[in-house]
């Protein structure tokens, strides 16, 4: 199955009109009817997109895996497409993708070049691992003050630390966010020391 004919069957699999999908995408309807016959090439940042929107991963959408879930593994061939991404690795946690010097940049600023990556990636971590965590894509920090509450992931190498802040904040003016028990996180750190999700993994626990 081609490109194409994946980015159609994922957004008939969620439900999604094509009218829906151009929307969404800020573009129009022929836009998308093009990209879906193959009339129009993508650009890697719009196959990104369309993978987010639809809940699917690039790699599927290029027809390397038939699997379609977003928390499936990511090939690392595909990390240069994924430029400013946060990605989860089981030894060391959240990473943001930088394709200009081609390495995972991890919160104490160690770097880990593509092709040294020997493990699983994931947009997000297997759910048993941790429990509640935020799901999809982080959120851009033009964004946060968007929304009522925002599920935060601290960026440390303590787990026990990051287990214990991790959660729902809402903003706080426009300088910070916090929670319900008084922590904070100042919105100039963002993508230093957190990163913020629209929602979590348990969906039971979302509004």
């Amino acid at each position: 199955m081609g490109t194409m004919n994946r980015i159609t069957q994922a957004r008939v699999d969620a439900g999604i009109s094509a009218n829906e999908l151009a929307e969404k995408l800020g573009v129009d309807k022929t836009t998308v009817s093009n990209w879906e016959s193959g009339r129009r090439q993508l650009s890697l940042e719009r196959l990104v997109q369309i993978a987010e929107l639809l809940s699917v991963s690039v790699a599927y959408l290029l027809g390397e895996s038939d699997m379609s879930p977003i928390t499936e593994v990511i090939s690392a061939s595909f990390l240069p497409t994924l430029h400013r991404t946060p990605v989860w690795l089981r030894s060391k946690g959240w990473s943001l993708v930088n394709t200009i010097s081609g390495t995972l940049v991890f919160a104490d600023k160690s770097e880990l070049s593509f092709a040294a990556v020997q493990e699983p990636v994931f947009f997000i971590p297997p759910a048993f691992v941790y429990g509640m965590r935020g799901a999809g894509k982080a959120l851009d920090v033009s964004e946060l003050l968007l929304y009522e509450r925002i599920w935060v992931e601290p960026i440390s190498e303590d787990n026990d630390l990051s287990s214990e802040l991790r959660g729902w904040y809402r903003p706080h003016g426009v300088k910070l966010v916090e929670n319900e028990y008084g922590n904070s996180f100042y919105i100039d750190t963002y993508g230093a020391k957190w990163l913020a999700f629209k929602t979590s993994l348990s969906n039971s626990h979302d509004e």
